[in-house]
């Protein structure tokens, strides 16, 4: 469901894409590179600043009505509410998993088939910006199907159940399949065996994790309407399809 579409620009030449708004919410495609709060290093140009800049009445809402992050540099959907009741309700949608969040993902190897994996994931002691799967971490549950098989990689499409931090990276990993270009979570370099040479140039500039945030789902809090938002691909994961 798409009803409107608007583009601001904004500093960084970054753009903010609504892609879906009513009086209660609006939903925005977030380009790579843009932190969504404030933190360490990144105290300013965040997404909060933008919507604060561009919506300023969401000085009264709770993160300026962000209901969930992505990383930096992961793509895709994002829901921001307008106002507090509506914030608190999507909020408590988000805790009993009544917003579906699916993603699409380009990770090493050829996956044989989809799966779930329910692995527990806490902060890294010794490594504070990572993650890691430990039995005393926190529930995780990531669904994943396979979409295309390429000759060294594979495109797959997942479902969140939990939405930890760093979820789908951390889990891609731990099946040694990790998401193409993350620099964090990782199997060496991330580059297969016997790739040609004229490829690897290509996949080693790749300068971000291949994740997408391409669909959500879910009952409007206030008038109850079905909101199924999809967003395609990113131009820069669709490029380098053609050298996986």
């Amino acid at each position: 469901m798409i009803l409107n579409q608007k583009i601001f620009s904004i500093k960084d030449n970054f753009f903010l894409n609504i892609l879906y708004e009513d009086q209660y919410i609006f939903i925005i495609n977030k380009p790579a590179g843009l932190v969504v709060h404030p933190g360490c290093g990144n105290e300013n140009g965040t997404l909060l600043d933008i919507l604060l800049h561009e919506r300023y009445y969401l000085k009264n809402v709770p993160r300026s009505g962000i209901i969930h992050r992505l990383d930096k540099n992961t793509t895709g959907l994002m829901i921001i509410a307008k106002d507090n009741v509506t914030y608190y309700k999507l909020i408590d949608l988000m805790k009993n998993r009544k917003i579906i969040r699916e993603y699409d993902a380009f990770v090493l190897g050829k996956l044989i088939s989809g799966g779930t994996v329910s692995i527990p994931i806490m902060r890294n002691i010794k490594k504070r910006i990572s993650m890691i799967t430990h039995k005393f971490g926190k529930k995780a549950i990531t669904h994943y199907k396979i979409i295309q098989k390429f000759q060294f990689y594979t495109h797959i499409h997942l479902k969140l159940e939990t939405g930890r931090t760093h979820q789908i990276r951390v889990h891609m990993l731990y099946l040694k399949h990790p998401i193409l270009g993350d620099p964090l979570y990782k199997l060496g370099n991330n580059i297969p065996k016997n790739i040609l040479k004229k490829n690897i140039k290509k996949i080693t500039s790749f300068n971000r994790q291949a994740l997408h945030a391409s669909h959500i789902k879910f009952f409007h809090p206030i008038t109850n309407i079905l909101v199924d938002c999809y967003s395609t691909l990113p131009d820069d994961m669709v490029n380098i399809i053609k050298y996986l």
